[in-house]
């Protein structure tokens, strides 16, 4: 949520319509990170007394630069960190996501991410080119603060 807070709506057991496929839904755990993502929604967030969100200026998915949108608070990031540190623990999905020839968090599809033969933490748009969420967020660098 917008404070940190985790909820679990689902048991790890049970499979979840989240990623858009039955190939991906049966192989994964679906995370929601609370953010509307348009920055007409910064009002919003302040007038709750959340406080304005971070604005991501320099994202890019599916090679294309992303238009301004709205960032994921740090407290966000830290509660996301914690998720996947017990996530890992309890099931061995190993700390890792898809790395670009440089090294960095790729951002594009990811073909064995697509044909569910990869083991570790993605964003949708590692699935599909119809999906650019999580874009702006690094999960190498999450994965490396661990």
């Amino acid at each position: 949520d917008n404070d940190g807070t985790i909820y679990q709506f689902m048991d790890m057991n049970d499979i979840a319509w989240h990623a858009g496929g039955k190939t991906w839904n049966d192989r994964s755990l679906g995370v929601e990170i609370s953010n509307a993502y348009y920055t007409k929604y910064q009002c919003w967030y302040e007038k709750r007394d959340f406080g304005p969100r971070p604005v991501v200026t320099d994202a890019h998915v599916h090679g294309k630069k992303l238009r301004e949108h709205l960032g994921f608070y740090p407290v966000q990031l830290e509660a996301l960190k914690v998720l996947m540190k017990a996530v890992h623990k309890a099931t061995g999905i190993p700390l890792q996501t898809p790395l670009d020839r440089a090294g960095n968090t790729n951002t594009k599809v990811s073909k064995k991410c697509a044909e569910g033969r990869f083991e570790g933490f993605i964003s949708h748009y590692h699935l599909t080119n119809r999906k650019i969420d999580c874009a702006g967020l690094d999960i190498k660098k999450l994965l490396e603060e661990l």
